[in-house]
Order: structure tokens, then C-alpha cells, then sequence
């Protein structure tokens, strides 16, 4: 306190001498009279002058006072904030133990209160709304064989569906999710959105359903050495806003992948080394823009491939790619999207192309090796291109 006076006072004689010498530069610096020259009244004058002076350095004192004890008021204020916010990250803490210790109980009955338990730690803890969405993603990963292990795993699926609904009160949609090595039963992710990193990799399907129809996914979605062997695969009418979707790997050996109406924005949707087996494989109807569908090794076998679409596609860059594939004993449709989808070094073994375009086109292949008695439209007699064989 003392030296914040000190230092008013120091800044006041500072501005008081500064003003005094101004002044009396400017007045030229004039000789002042004696003592015995002022009058009664001069004298008052001068006493009144003095005093204000003192009153003004008792002001500059009061000032730096009330200024030190605003700051001391101040830091109080931002300590007892600090103190706020560390109780209610030790709550937080207190229950984040509390939780993860229910979902390594034995009971479970316990395990599942620990679901609802982290979940609604998520809720309220927003710094840490990713760690407890971590958390939960993890103990789906581990492989476990203990009694109501179904029903608490379910229970974690049913908390990321009510929390990635475009109506949820506490939305989950912006964090990343990690199903990796998950095996999942009648897999529902229908109608939902995610706007951070999804992964499947590894994952199994199975069961009746594997349903990702009409969901909006903002960046990666990733299926890496996925295994889908529901009866029924459906990414029907997905949005790919952003980034991209990867299935590397991934094997298809249910009974119908339909992917038809998927909405393509700026992304792409990558088949790598993929092994394509369900008999009907619909990719019709798919809406590009600036998006395009790639397949890159694939293999196609004793199926139904679909990629047609009613009008065609904008013109511009060549939407769908296939590059080095196999098909074998394949009906391929290509009604007008024909001279938007690229062949290049694939192998069509027996393999029937339909295409309801009327009119010939000239079809963009690239080294296209056709085996077996493969089966062109009639209009498409002379369209191989001369790098085909």
C-alpha cells in the first residue's frame, strides 16, 4: 500500500511541476514580489491556494487507497473464482471415478448405472464431454462375456443415438467416435448426424440390419478391414458433407448393400481392395456435387451392381472411377451414367451391361480387358475405346 501511495504522490509532484514550470514559461518567467508586499487578502489568497494544494496531494492519496483496494478486491474476486472452478473440477473428477468404477463392477445392474452415469457426466461436463464419450466408445471395444453384457452395451449405442439426433437437448454430434474391432448386432446409426471422425475399423456387422440410412456425416468416416455381414447394409440417402469415407479392406457378404440417393458434397466415397459378395450392390441415384465414388481393386463376384441414375449426372469431371477391378458373372447397369463412369485396367469376365441410353455413347475405358462372352447394349458395338482391349 505504502509504495502504490508513493508512487501517486511521485506522479502528482511530477504533473504539478510540470504545470507550475508550463505556467511560468509562459507568463516569461516573472519575478514574484517580497513577503511584506502582499496584503491581508493576497495572504488569504495564497493560504486558500496552499491548502488546495494539500487537499489535491490528500486526493492523489485517497485515490491510490481506493485503487489498491479495488485490485485487492479484484484478485480476491478472480481467487475465489479459481477456487469455484477447482471444486467443480474435483465434482466432476469425484464423479468420472465414480462412474468408471460402476462400469468395471461385476453386476449389471451397476455396469448399466455407470452408463447412464458417464453419460450424463458428458452432459455437464463440456471441457471433458470427449473423454467421457472416449471412455464409453471403449468399453465397447473390449470384448467382454458376462452377464447383461448386451443390455449395457446396448444401453452406450442407445446414449450415442439420443445424443446425434438433430432434436437432442445436449448435442454429441461435434466429437469423434471410435467403434474400432466392435462386433454390432442389428446395427442402427440411422438418421443421425456426426461432425467429428467416426471409425469402424475392424468392425463386424451382423444380424438382420446394418442401417446408416439418411445420416449426415461431416468429416472421416472410416471402415478399414470391416466385415459386413448383416442380411441388409444400407447407407441409403447418407450425406458426406465434408472429408471423405473409407472402406479399406472391407468385405460385403450379406444379402444387399444399398447405398442409392447417397448425397456425395465435396467428398468422396473410396472402395479400396474391397471384396464385394451380397448379390444386389445398389449405388443408383447418387447425388455429386463435386463428390465422386472411386473403387480401386476391387472385386465384384456373382452380383447385381447398380449405378444408375434416372437423369445422368452434371457434366463435368468423371464422377465415378474404377480402377484395376475384377468383375466376374456380373450384370452391371449403366443407364445414362455410362459416359460418366470410368473403367481403367479393369477385368469384366462374364459380365452383362445394361444401359437404357438409346443413343450410342462413347464409353470412357482405359485398358478394359472383356472375358467370357461379356455382354455389351447393342449401341455400345463399337464404343470400346482404342486403349481397350
Amino acid at each position: 500500500m505504502a509504495v502504490s501511495v508513493l508512487g501517486w504522490l511521485f506522479v502528482a509532484l511530477l504533473v504539478a511541476g510540470a504545470t507550475g514550470g508550463g505556467l511560468l514559461w509562459f507568463l516569461g518567467w516573472p519575478r514574484l514580489p517580497r513577503a511584506g508586499a502582499f496584503d491581508v487578502g493576497e495572504l488569504l489568497d495564497l493560504l486558500k491556494i496552499a491548502l488546495s494544494v494539500v487537499a489535491g496531494f490528500g486526493g492523489v492519496v485517497l485515490l491510490a487507497v481506493g485503487y489498491r483496494k479495488q485490485r485487492v478486491a479484484e484478485d480476491e474476486h478472480a481467487l475465489s473464482v479459481q477456487r469455484a472452478e477447482r471444486e467443480v473440477v474435483q465434482k466432476f473428477n469425484e464423479r468420472f471415478g465414480s462412474a468408471a468404477e460402476q462400469l468395471a463392477n461385476e453386476s449389471p445392474a451397476v455396469r448399466l448405472a455407470g452408463v447412464y452415469a458417464m453419460a450424463g457426466l458428458a452432459d455437464d461436463w463440456a471441457d471433458k464431454r470427449q473423454v467421457c464419450v472416449d471412455v464409453l466408445c471403449g468399453y465397447l471395444r473390449i470384448r467382454q462375456e458376462r452377464d447383461g453384457e448386451t443390455e449395457v452395451r446396448e444401453a452406450i449405442l442407445r446414449m450415442v443415438r439420443d445424443h446425434t439426433r438433430a432434436s437432442a437437448r445436449i448435442s454429441w454430434s461435434a466429437l469423434d467416435f471410435d467403434f474400432t474391432g466392435v462386433t454390432l448386432e442389428n446395427a442402427d446409426f440411422a438418421r443421425l448426424e456426426f461432425r467429428g471422425e467416426v471409425l469402424f475399423d475392424g468392425a463386424e456387422f451382423v444380424g438382420g440390419v446394418a442401417s446408416f440410412a439418411g445420416t449426415v456425416f461431416g468429416r472421416l468416416l472410416s471402415f478399414h478391414g470391416a466385415r459386413f455381414a448383416a442380411a441388409e447394409t444400407n447407407f441409403a440417402g447418407i450425406t458426406l458433407a465434408r472429408g471423405k469415407a473409407e472402406f479399406v479392406g472391407a468385405e460385403f457378404t450379406g444379402d444387399k448393400l444399398d447405398v442409392a440417393d447417397a448425397l456425395l458434397e465435396s467428398s468422396s466415397m473410396a472402395f479400396f481392395r474391397c471384396r464385394f459378395g451380397a448379390p444386389v450392390v445398389d449405388f443408383s441415384q447418387l447425388d455429386f456435387s463435386f463428390g465422386r465414388l472411386v473403387f480401386d481393386r476391387c472385386d465384384f463376384a456373382d452380383l447385381e451392381l447398380d449405378l444408375s441414375s434416372k437423369h445422368g449426372y452434371d457434366p463435368g469431371p468423371l464422377p465415378v472411377l474404377a480402377e484395376n477391378c475384377r468383375f466376374e458373372r456380373c450384370r452391371l447397369d449403366l443407364s445414362h451414367v455410362a459416359r460418366q463412369v470410368r473403367l481403367t485396367g479393369c477385368s469384366l469376365d462374364t459380365v452383362t451391361l445394361v444401359d437404357r441410353d438409346d443413343e450410342p455413347v462413347q464409353l470412357p475405358w482405359q485398358q478394359v480387358e472383356l472375358r467370357g462372352g461379356t455382354l455389351l447394349p447393342s449401341h455400345h458395338t463399337e464404343v470400346v475405346s482404342p486403349a481397350s482391349s
